[in-house]
């Protein structure tokens, strides 16, 4: 009787093809010194890699994080590989705390590697859970609400002009119907009538404010896509895949969302009020948003959130990816539906 070989575990596939690339794009010998699998991801998975590269302008030891595709449905807005790293390249040079950017894993790259991207590893907390309760954070919830402005606030300063090619509004559409055009599109793909959101699309499109300038969005700007320190706060904006141009109320309004925690829960934990994320936004830079274009803005967050919901709840209905985390996203849709409800009330 002969005995057959374990199949190889993923990481042990991983290792070389990832040693192999990173030498081949450093031009230098390259050995991992550690890598392991990260927890979460919808969209791709994630792992962190310390690798030690041996020579060259890459020398020494770098501690990078690789996002790789995991075949999952790809949400509207996704930019490319590349273009993602090159937001992030940008973004970084700019002063927003965004992690450096290394490589791009293409379609068909050698060393059997899923497409993918390799940037920096920041260290440090993401779950908004944690960030809003835990005694660690205690020191620096009562600036984190400040620094998150901020850093929008910067990020909207770099010149869309300078990221050219990235999703955007026809050059005789406003980015508004651009957006909401978007929204609509992904709640069409879906086939089903959900009329709580197709009043929303309704006041949407009726209502749309001026846009004062483009911008470049980032497309999902919230606690669970920034690393926070204990001690120094936010360090880090992650998931740059949604990226596009945009108006600047999109990322303001997401940001604001009550489903994210982060402001406007009495007897809840939170970072702040809305109206204090609005100010500080306002005060470093960025554009000051009146109240109805606010509210126009938290409207248009609700729709896009529960269609989002609804999407990530189809890929696993549809059997095409079978995950519980998939389904739970989609119990959401009707507690979104409700707020929407809401808001369109208290206009």
């Amino acid at each position: 009787m002969s005995l057959e070989a374990a199949p190889a575990t993923a990481e042990e596939s991983l290792r070389p093809a990832l040693e192999a690339f990173i030498a081949d794009e450093a031009r230098h010998p390259a050995a991992l010194r550690a890598l392991w699998r990260l927890p979460g991801g919808t969209m791709r998975e994630a792992w962190a890699l310390d690798v030690e590269i041996a020579g060259g302008a890459w020398a020494g030891l770098h501690r990078l994080v690789l996002l790789a595709d995991c075949g999952a449905q790809i949400l509207y807005s996704r930019v490319p590989r590349d273009d993602e790293l090159r937001v992030i390249a940008a973004m970084h040079a700019a002063g927003v705390p965004a992690p450096r950017a290394y490589w791009c894993i293409p379609e068909g790259a050698p060393h059997g590697l899923k497409p993918g991207i390799l940037m920096e590893r920041v260290e440090g907390e993401t779950v908004a859970r944690r960030l809003l309760a835990d005694p660690a954070y205690a020191a620096v919830r009562p600036r984190l609400l400040d620094q998150m402005a901020g850093a929008l606030a910067r990020m909207h300063a770099v010149r869309a002009d300078t990221l050219d090619g990235l999703p955007g509004p026809a050059p005789a559409q406003t980015p508004i119907a651009f957006q909401v055009g978007e929204v609509e599109a992904s709640l069409r793909a879906l086939g089903e009538p959900h009329p709580a959101l197709e009043l929303g699309l309704r006041w949407l499109s009726r209502q749309m404010p001026p846009c004062e300038r483009l911008v470049v969005v980032h497309g999902d700007y919230r606690l669970g896509n920034l690393v926070v320190d204990p001690h120094d706060g936010l360090r880090a904006v992650l998931d740059w895949e949604l990226a596009h141009l945009g108006d600047p109320g999109e990322d303001v309004g997401w940001a604001c969302m009550r489903f994210w925690r982060s402001v406007d829960r009495p007897g809840a934990p939170a970072l702040g009020t809305r109206q204090r994320f609005l100010d500080a936004y306002a005060a470093q830079g960025g554009r000051r948003f009146d109240r109805e274009a606010a509210h126009y803005w938290d409207v248009f967050a609700n729709v896009r959130w529960a269609v989002i919901t609804l999407s990530q709840a189809h890929r696993h209905l549809s059997g095409r990816e079978r995950s519980l985390e998939l389904a739970s996203i989609g119990r959401h849709c009707a507690e979104v539906e409700w707020e929407l409800m809401r808001l369109l009330r208290d206009r």
